[in-house]
């Protein structure tokens, strides 16, 4: 069940959903032009193919009639002599002497009508009287009986057609066996125009030379089938051989090859052929055409493969593209989504990287937008009002420091034992002071000068304890002295220049205090010539002023620097937000710089 949910959380994701799309729509664009292609191919292909299978029977038709009509003309060479018509008309009356003369004539004469122009396919020819007899023969071959000719099928339709040629597709009895088989024959009878007694007829047997020659012309494919069909619808040729075969087909597609021409399917143990046939009105005989519908088509295997080969290529492009577009767009939905999660956890700090024009670069201004203004939300009505309070509290306690406390009642006893009075009396009256303008000033805002009597009363206490190791000045510009401020905005970093940067040193240093107009507001430092800060320890007080005010832990005492910088930090940052700026610059062994930049309403942070 754990499987099967993290399989359908995997399969919801957008990057699968993505790779799944990009699948769909590729693949149903490939399917629909493959099928296209290949119906549009395979329609038109039929078309031309059952064009030219009917034009290959008509010209097929054509070569036989034009060589049969020729052969027909060799058959007619005695008529281009009157002797041989007045030999037939006397020939019965001769006797046997003037018979074999006039037999070996006609010999003769067709002899060297057959050879003058070879004839490839010739097989024999045979003359023949009215009676049956058996006047000459090209190959010797041996007589049959008169009467038995004239019962012959072939001999009484060609004297029947009287004068016409009779195309014979059944050869008879084989007088020679060493001849090449009989494919089909020829016969005419030949006459004087006034004389219907007396005849010859004359045969000629041919073998399938012409058929083949047509069909290896013709560049029919190997499965394709060139059939010749006598008046009966018999085979007279069938191309391959299969004679047979090709009667038992005949029976089964004839009863559909009626008309003089045509075409049609047919189907056979499954295959399909495409027949084309037509009739020859000079012999009577079919021409039949036989093609496969796998050999039609084979044309479009090219078109199946490519269908095939593309959309293999496709898929392989996709699943790069799905990768490749799919990371750039499922990766700031993920950020985004961390950042929701942190920002849940109360982590204002991390935005979007937002370097995109496009939807998404808009939504990740627009959450950038969102989270700084609820993280501006949660600061100004709740979390920055306790920070306010605990800032305001850490600022007290440092008011009544033990430590400094301590130090001051140190050196009142000591000077009450070595020094005079008024120089106790003068102490003193510095602590009353400062403890009386902590009590007295109660508001949360001061005006620059008030602060600065602060500061001097606290400097006038720690020039008796460091007996003049280090000079104090002011360089405020007048108008400034009625500057508000918060309360305990300076002394606290004097405090951090007199302990962290005067008290370690040996020689005399010096703590100025600056206070001078900058473009759009006020700025105020508090510099010193004392150890300086190392550079580890500066880069963490700089990262300490970066991080967030809400994210701190409550102030106290033990934060050593941060009851200084980072305690004026805090309450200003809660106070002014943008409209401040908070910088520390320092160098070891040269001194300290801190210095604030307050700015005036409507003016923007500098850069």
């Amino acid at each position: 069940m754990q499987l099967w949910n993290q399989f359908r959380y995997r399969l919801s994701g957008i990057r699968t959903t993505l790779l799944l799309s990009y699948l769909v729509i590729i693949f149903s664009c490939i399917a629909m032009v493959g099928v296209a292609s290949y119906y549009i191919s395979y329609t038109s292909m039929l078309e031309k193919v059952e064009t030219a299978s009917f034009q290959i029977v008509r010209q097929i038709e054509n070569n036989m009639d034009n060589d049969m009509h020729n052969k027909r003309n060799l058959l007619l060479s005695p008529y281009y002599n009157q002797q041989y018509i007045d030999d037939i008309n006397a020939y019965a009356s001769l006797g046997s002497e003037s018979r074999f003369v006039i037999n070996q004539s006609f010999e003769d004469l067709y002899l060297k009508t057959f050879n003058t122009t070879p004839i490839t396919d010739f097989v024999r020819f045979r003359i023949y009287f009215s009676t049956g007899e058996l006047l000459s023969s090209s190959d010797n071959s041996l007589p049959g009986k008169p009467a038995d000719v004239q019962k012959e099928p072939w001999f009484r339709e060609t004297v029947s057609k009287d004068g016409r040629v009779n195309f014979i597709s059944t050869p008879g009895q084989e007088l020679n066996a060493a001849a090449p088989p009989v494919a089909y024959s020829t016969a005419i009878l030949i006459r004087d125009f006034a004389n219907r007694d007396q005849f010859i007829v004359v045969r000629a047997d041919y073998s399938d030379g012409l058929f083949r020659s047509i069909a290896r012309n013709a560049e029919l494919t190997a499965g394709s089938k060139f059939l010749v069909l006598n008046e009966s619808n018999s085979p007279v040729y069938v191309s391959g051989g299969e004679t047979a075969r090709e009667g038992g087909r005949m029976e089964a597609i004839l009863p559909r090859m009626q008309g003089e021409q045509g075409t049609f399917w047919f189907s056979e143990d499954g295959r399909k052929y495409f027949i084309s046939y037509t009739r020859s009105d000079y012999s009577g005989w079919k021409t039949v055409l036989l093609t496969p519908k796998k050999e039609i088509i084979s044309p479009l295997n090219p078109i199946k493969t490519a269908v095939m080969y593309i959309g293999a290529f496709a898929f392989l492009i996709t699943f790069l593209l799905s990768i490749l577009l799919g990371r750039k767009i499922t990766k700031p939905i993920l950020d985004l989504h961390k950042s929701v999660n942190r920002i849940k956890r109360g982590d204002f700090s991390a935005g979007l990287d937002v370097n995109r024009n496009d939807e998404i670069g808009r939504i990740a201004m627009n959450f950038n937008a969102m989270r700084n203004e609820l993280q501006l939300l949660i600061e100004n009505k709740y979390i920055y009002q306790i920070k306010l309070q605990e800032a305001e509290l850490a600022m007290l306690y440092s008011q009544i420091n033990p430590h400094f406390l301590y130090n001051t009642l140190d050196s009142i006893k000591a000077m009450a034992d070595y020094y005079s009075v008024g120089e106790i009396s003068e102490m003193a009256q510095s602590l009353a002071d400062m403890f009386r303008y902590n009590i007295k000033n109660s508001d949360e805002i001061v005006t620059l000068r008030e602060e600065l009597e602060q500061i001097e009363a606290y400097i006038r206490i720690q020039s008796f304890r460091f007996e003049g190791k280090f000079q104090y000045k002011v360089e405020v510009e007048e108008e400034l002295y009625t500057y508000p401020l918060l309360k305990m905005t300076l002394q606290p970093l004097v405090e951090n220049a007199v302990f962290h940067g005067i008290e370690p040193m040996r020689e005399q240093a010096s703590i100025t205090i600056t206070a001078t107009r900058c473009p759009g507001g006020v700025q105020l430092s508090v510099s010193d010539t004392g150890v300086g800060i190392g550079g580890e320890r500066l880069e963490t007080i700089r990262a300490a002023l970066v991080r967030p005010v809400y994210q701190e832990q409550a102030l106290s005492l033990a934060s050593g620097t941060g009851i200084g910088i980072r305690n004026v930090y805090a309450r200003y940052a809660i106070r002014y937000g943008a409209g401040m700026d908070f910088e520390i610059a320092s160098t070891q062994g040269q001194g300290t710089v801190v210095t604030l930049i307050l700015r005036e309403a409507g003016t923007g942070k500098s850069k």
